[in-house]
């Protein structure tokens, strides 16, 4: 049972005016992201050059994210509603355990959104290693992979939420941590390095995937090999940008979090509650996220427009060569065929 005390710290909490900002911020960026999730998954849905693979992890991460954004929502609107409701005395508004256990869906989210570009990473290079067969094949791989995806959030989460007590008063709901310093800062390790190693993979299959396009204009490539090389630099594309935005949220979280540990003994609970909502921007990088992956799906659309209008008389010219040529080579056959008989 809290004391007096505990419910003076629950009421200081409750008035922090820097912690109702922060919750309010948060909260307002939340709800701008599920308009944005619901269309992210219906754009990916209707895209043809994305392999089914492909598919599959872009929805993990859009399912999880829309998971996020509405868990913020709930947690984050009943302590506003609480804060600002009418209450006497601090011990009125303590949290409950079974709300709080919202938080672990919070933290299993925002691990799949994380690790989403190493496991992409993964996926293409099955792409680019097996483009002869790959267009409408491992689709097994797929499956796998998500089952992976989902399994190495867990595993994070499951290390970083160990060893918890569950004695302690609740004043904020705060996802339970171990009481090992190491153990707690591990998955942070684990998902930097991740994205270390995600980024010269990229720059390798992108340099390969040119290669082998290259290759294909050479030589008598099928439609379907063309057609899945052409698939896999647009993937490419759009995962540099889920790439580079990553590197960025995950090295700014962890270079936070690091730098918060240092000063929050020196804090108020409530500064220490506000200051882990801004560390975990997880909305804030969906937004920036969704727009540029926009504003690079419209690239392609100008720049065709832009090549068919300058290129389209020689296009033609190139055709009608074609089957001139083929029209006198039938031509000949048939004269020698004629000779002859």
């Amino acid at each position: 049972m809290p004391n007096e005390t505990d419910c003076q710290v629950m009421a200081e909490v409750a008035t922090s005016s820097f912690l109702r900002t922060s919750l309010g911020m948060t909260t307002l960026l939340c709800i701008l992201c599920v308009p944005c999730t619901i269309y992210s998954f219906l754009a990916i849905q209707k895209a043809t050059k994305l392999h089914f693979n492909s598919k599959c992890i872009f929805h993990t991460l859009t399912i999880f994210a829309f998971i996020h954004m509405i868990v913020r929502i709930i947690l984050h609107g009943k302590d506003l509603l609480n804060y600002v409701g009418p209450w006497m005395s601090g011990c009125e508004i303590f949290p409950s355990r079974s709300r709080c256990e919202l938080r672990k869906l919070y933290k299993i989210s925002a691990f799949v959104v994380e690790v989403t570009p190493f496991v992409l990473t993964a996926e293409r290079f099955v792409a680019t290693f097996r483009a002869r067969h790959y267009e409408n094949r491992y689709k097994w791989c797929g499956v796998l992979l998500n089952i992976f995806h989902i399994s190495l959030a867990l595993f994070l989460f499951t290390i970083q939420s160990s060893e918890k007590v569950g004695g302690d008063i609740i004043y904020y709901c705060w996802m339970s941590s171990t009481g090992n310093r190491y153990m707690l800062n591990l998955p942070i390790f684990v998902i930097v390095f991740s994205q270390l190693i995600t980024i010269p993979a990229l720059l390798y299959l992108l340099r390969k995937n040119e290669k082998f396009r290259e290759a294909s204009l050479q030589k008598r490539s099928t439609l379907s090999q063309r057609y899945q090389l052409s698939q896999n630099l647009q993937t490419l594309t759009k995962f540099r940008i889920v790439s580079t935005v990553t590197w960025i949220y995950v090295t700014y979280n962890a270079a936070a979090t690091f730098g918060v540990h240092f000063f929050l003994k020196s804090m108020s609970s409530a500064g220490q509650f506000a200051i882990i909502e801004i560390v975990h921007c997880l909305p804030l990088y969906y937004l920036i996220l969704i727009f540029l992956m926009v504003k690079e799906d419209k690239k392609p659309h100008r720049q065709f427009s832009i090549k068919v209008d300058h290129y389209e008389p020689q296009y033609f010219n190139d055709l009608q060569k074609f089957f001139d040529q083929s029209f006198d080579k039938v031509k000949k056959t048939k004269s020698v065929t004629f000779v002859v008989s």
